[in-house]
């Protein structure tokens, strides 16, 4: 099931404004095939808009499930599933990083985050899971973590830099409609 090619179909992913990316996302509490079919459908989508991670809420889904492009592995390793995530610790220094997210296309964003992460979470099958990682994936799984609770990469920003990006997700939005794949269902 975990190959680096898309299983699932691919959905659109919700953009900056739409009021879904802010809810608070619940459990997942059965491992069966509906919750193999969103990560089916949560890779394809990450493949389609080619990104490192995809949360559930980017498409739509209210539960706590992201998926993240491994790029240390190779072939079926490279995609992880991380179901009902804990971060049990951060550790390391803050060190910035230019973040993007499927959800604000076309901006980045330098994000101060710590450099490591230890994980706990369930796989696929339901059982239980551990990460450490000091690298790309620390920072992916951090950010993913985040639209779980409603946490978008913005939210850490000062006002005003908060509203240059709203200033330039209305602009991307005005002049690229037909280039946009992403969907925009549920905004003000």
């Amino acid at each position: 099931m975990a190959t680096d090619t898309a299983a699932g179909d691919a959905q659109p992913i919700l953009v900056y404004g739409d009021d879904r990316l802010r809810r608070v996302c619940r459990p997942v509490t059965s491992f069966d095939q509906s919750t193999a079919r969103l990560a089916d459908r949560l890779w394809a989508s990450l493949l389609a808009g080619d990104g490192v991670g995809l949360s559930a809420p980017q498409i739509g889904d209210d539960q706590r499930l992201f998926v993240v492009k491994d790029p240390r592995r190779k072939g079926m390793r490279r995609r992880l599933v991380v179901i009902n995530p804990t971060i049990a610790e951060t550790f390391g220094d803050r060190a910035p990083f230019e973040e993007g997210c499927l959800s604000f296309p076309g901006v980045y964003l330098r994000i101060w985050r710590r450099r490591g992460v230890r994980l706990r979470y369930r796989d696929l099958d339901g059982a239980e899971c551990r990460l450490e990682d000091e690298g790309l994936v620390a920072r992916i799984v951090q950010h993913e973590l985040e639209h779980l609770d409603g946490v978008l990469f913005l939210d850490g920003l000062r006002w005003w830099q908060r509203r240059q990006v709203g200033l330039r997700m209305w602009w991307l939005r005005k002049h690229s409609p037909a280039e946009n794949k992403h969907s925009r269902k549920g905004e003000r």
